[in-house]
């Protein structure tokens, strides 16, 4: 007979689990800023452009400027991870420091995050005092790059001319990430201007990766999964730039974990669910490119 699972070892898994979260993080939530949300929605308030003036003249009137305020509603996601495993095989699991089914669990999340940020990145957002206007990418002045024919360096350079030309990055710096699978990571490869001490000393490739271009750190995610992160239709590929500033994650509860051994309803089992509630609003359309691909 398998031996139970005792509340001892039920705690260590809970604890390694934490530790986990504390030392993992997913690819992009911990590049973007994360506050904590106390209700069922919260709301971004962010500012218009602020402009200065001269008044050079003698004893000049006051001529105040009515600053613009904006509220975005950001949801919230439940995230559930639950497993049903069989008693024989939970003990090792449980015991073992490294064990997998900690880092899994924390890599399925974690997964899951990524792909709220990503949808957030493009999603229509409720605006307002009560959130009754509702505004698209493209209606607040999201870009969209066509690099269908290829992420050629020429299309980086359009990527960098757009943030460029809505000052994205030059009064204050701002981390720009560029999110991409590993074929378009392939057609850097093949970019002469990138690769090529020719053209520059600042070599880009690091280990066998591409690890910026242009100012721009690549993230790069998997094409051939069961769930690609980046989105296909039609054999188009929407990656995203993305300045550090234009997403904001919440999480409104910290992931807990519930261990239940003997289950009911199944023969020597232990369940297990890891909880956690995250969501994510773009804050500015200005702060986000939509780069278009070729998906092969």
């Amino acid at each position: 007979m398998a031996a139970p699972i005792d509340n001892v070892l039920i705690t260590q898994f809970s604890n390694l689990l934490h530790v986990e979260a504390q030392q993992t993080k997913s690819r992009l939530m911990g590049r973007f800023q994360s506050v904590p949300v106390t209700g069922d929605e919260w709301a971004y308030d962010g500012t218009g452009t602020v402009e200065a003036r001269t008044a050079n003249e003698r004893n000049p009137r006051i001529s105040p400027t009515n600053p613009e305020f904006s509220r975005r509603r950001m949801l919230r996601d439940r995230i559930l991870v639950e497993l049903i495993v069989d008693n024989r095989d939970v003990r090792g699991m449980f015991e073992d420091p490294n064990s997998k089914l900690v880092r899994d669990c924390m890599y399925a999340i974690y997964r899951k995050a990524d792909k709220i940020g990503i949808d957030a990145l493009f999603a229509s957002v409720a605006t307002g005092r009560r959130f009754d206007t509702t505004v698209t990418f493209a209606g607040e002045g999201g870009q969209t790059v066509n690099a269908t024919a290829g992420l050629t360096y020429a299309k980086l350079l359009e990527i960098r001319e757009n943030f460029r030309s809505k000052e994205v990055g030059t009064d204050m710096p701002e981390g720009i990430i560029l999110g991409l699978s590993e074929q378009e990571e392939t057609q850097l490869f093949n970019i002469t201007q990138l690769t090529s001490g020719d053209f520059s000393r600042n070599y880009v490739v690091d280990k066998g990766q591409v690890v910026s271009v242009l100012g721009m750190d690549i993230v790069c995610f998997g094409s051939a999964v069961d769930n690609p992160q980046l989105a296909v239709a039609s054999a188009v590929r929407d990656c995203f730039a993305a300045s550090t500033k234009g997403l904001i994650y919440g999480m409104s509860k910290e992931f807990g974990v519930k261990v239940i051994p003997d289950y009911p309803g199944y023969v020597e089992s232990t369940y297990i669910q890891v909880l956690g509630e995250i969501g994510a609003v773009r804050t500015d359309g200005d702060r986000i490119q939509k780069v278009q691909t070729t998906a092969s």
